[in-house]
Formats: C-alpha cells, structure tokens, sequence
C-alpha cells in the first residue's frame, strides 16, 4: 500500500480500526476523527452523542508523518495539562509497501506513574494490538 493511502487509513478512517474498547467515554464509539491539520481535534465521537478528547494534531505532515498529542491520563481521563506525543512515520519500503513506525514519547509527563504508564503502553493489548488491527484494515483496504 502506498504511503498516501496508509496515511488516509490512519488518519480518516480511525474508526474502522480503532478497538473499540480503547476508549474513555461511557457509550460506544461512534466515530474518531483527527481532525487534518495542525491544532486541529483528535477526538471520540460516542453514540450517545456525547464527545471526548484524546489530543490534538500538532504535525501533520501527509504523507510522511504525524504527530498527536495523547492528553489521556493514568486516570484514564482527559486532562488539558497533561501532553505526551504519539509520532507516527509512514516509511516507503516499495512503490506499494509502507512500514507504519509508531512511538509514544515524553511519558515524563505522567509524573509519578509514567512507569506504570510505560508498562500499560507496552503491554500485547494495548499500541501493539492497536497498530495489528490497523494493519488489519490497511490490508482490506488495499
């Protein structure tokens, strides 16, 4: 899959491969949106009606790169104070291959339990199984 389209999948089709258990809200997932461009929302979108933040688009760089900032806390809710980034790179492997790089960075900002956070974000349920669902999707897709 080129790097455009496997930029697109991630970016404008999240809720197609988004868990839907990875979120904070109290109704289902309706929607995700990232919002495409710089400052713009990364937000959840629930059946209810209802909406919650995850972050906001602080590189959008189509189709190279993107970075997220994740505003989620140990506490697994929003917080306005609280940044970590999520850097994702779309590499070209071949005309028609992308080797999709995620990497959750500035944990610091967990304070006391950037540990724990550390071992939340490493854990097979958690980035590992978000990106093979991902990887799920791009592969219909293409």
């Amino acid at each position: 899959m080129s790097r455009v389209r496997a930029f697109e999948i991630f970016t404008a089709d999240m809720t197609s491969w988004w868990p839907t258990a990875h979120h904070i809200g109290s109704a289902p997932i309706a929607e995700i949106v990232v919002e495409p461009r710089v400052g713009g929302r990364w937000f959840t979108r629930h059946e209810d009606g209802t909406e919650t933040s995850t972050g906001r688009v602080a590189v959008w760089d189509p189709p190279g790169r993107l970075v997220v900032t994740w505003q989620i806390g140990a506490d697994w809710r929003y917080h306005d104070d609280l940044v970590t980034s999520v850097e994702v790179r779309f590499l070209e492997e071949a005309p028609a291959r992308t080797r999709v790089v995620l990497e959750h960075r500035d944990l610091e900002g967990f304070g006391e339990h950037a540990e724990a956070m550390r071992d939340t974000f490493e854990q097979p349920g958690a980035w590992t199984a978000t990106l093979d669902a991902y990887a799920v999707a791009a592969g219909k897709a293409s």
